[in-house]
């Protein structure tokens, strides 16, 4: 009796301890699994067409580096509609700088208000003069740092979600192999159906994104704000964060069309509440209710409790994730029934 309370006490304290190895090993790599399930996610949401290009005739591998090669070029068309506008304005405003700096000194010109209100050219002396320079370089290279670190993950996630499509398949099989035969098939279907909902959820949130640039595009167009395009593409770019990401998109557009004026910005900034509105009370429900199948409730509260789990990330995963945790709940009732889920 001795001998059997003795092992169990140390089969216990070895699981308490393997257990908490694992934990410290997933919070010490969680920046890397984090964007190992953005890949998969992401990977997930390609898989339609991929899958699709194996259906005409390709082998995997050359369906993968075609839907990639495709995914790429659109973020470089993307990548110059936007920076292309910035690039030229850049260098008018270098070239312009003296006579504006001249002209805003003086109190004159279209910025001259601002020296005459606000004394923004002693203020920026006394900026420059300021022994907190310093710290606010050091603020601005840690920003830069930032940048690069992000650039980084980014390209690290894009080749994370190669290295997925290529080989996810095989690894999915390869685990199912490992279950009894009789359940192999629900758990093809549970990855199925997995992967819809996650291949859902990426396409509605490109569809709804793609309706509220075109919203701001048309908008700006009728304002005569300049840069219609561009900033439409921007606002469909911020528009796929859940939570601030229309938000974010509506200040950078409101401060662009306060150049044409105070009464154009209140019309464009309002009108893009409005969309707002109608996108988060309307248009998120009816789309994600058809890509995801759920319940408006169900979507709310996905969102929230995963912006609460892991901010802007986990506000992305939410609704996916809940359509993943739909289809496995399903499954195991049926299991529990003794029934079969048709496909």
């Amino acid at each position: 009796m001795v001998a059997l309370a003795t092992r169990t006490i140390v089969v216990f304290v070895a699981v308490a301890l393997a257990a908490l190895l694992l934990l410290a090993l997933v919070y010490a790599a969680r920046s890397v699994l984090i964007q190992l399930t953005v890949a998969i996610v992401l990977a997930m949401a390609v898989e339609p067409a991929v899958q699709g290009l194996e259906r005409r005739g390709y082998r995997r591998g050359a369906a993968v580096g075609i839907s990639f090669g495709l995914v790429v070029v659109l973020l470089a068309v993307f990548a110059y509609l936007l920076l292309a506008p910035l690039v030229s304005e850049s260098r008018r405003l270098v070239d312009d700088a003296p006579n504006l700096v001249q002209q805003l000194t003086q109190g004159n010109g279209r910025l001259g208000f601002l020296e005459q209100r606000f004394h923004v050219v002693e203020k920026t002396r006394q900026i420059v003069d300021s022994p907190k320079l310093p710290g606010t370089a050091s603020r601005a290279i840690g920003a830069v740092g930032s940048a690069v670190q992000t650039g980084g993950a980014i390209l690290f996630v894009a080749f994370l979600t190669l290295f997925v499509q290529l080989g996810g398949r095989q690894w999915f099989d390869g685990l199912v192999d490992l279950a009894p035969e009789r359940e192999r098939n629900r758990l093809r279907r549970v990855g199925s159906g997995v992967s819809n909902a996650v291949g859902g959820y990426v396409s509605g949130n490109l569809l709804i994104s793609v309706v509220a640039g075109m919203v701001a595009t048309l908008v700006l167009l009728a304002t005569g704000v300049p840069y219609a395009v561009p900033l439409g593409l921007l606002v469909a770019v911020f528009d796929l964060i859940p939570l601030v990401g229309a938000t974010i998109g509506t200040v950078i557009v409101g401060a662009v069309a306060l150049t044409e004026g105070v009464t154009t910005a209140l019309i464009v900034v309002g009108a893009m509440i409005v969309y707002q509105q109608i996108e988060n009370h309307a248009l998120q429900q009816l789309v994600y209710h058809r890509t995801v199948k759920l319940s408006p409730l169900a979507i709310a509260v996905s969102v929230a409790a995963g912006a609460e789990v892991g901010g802007v990330v986990g506000a992305l995963l939410g609704i996916p994730f809940a359509g993943a945790l739909k289809v496995v709940a399903r499954e195991l009732v049926a299991w529990r029934r003794g029934e079969d889920v048709p496909a």
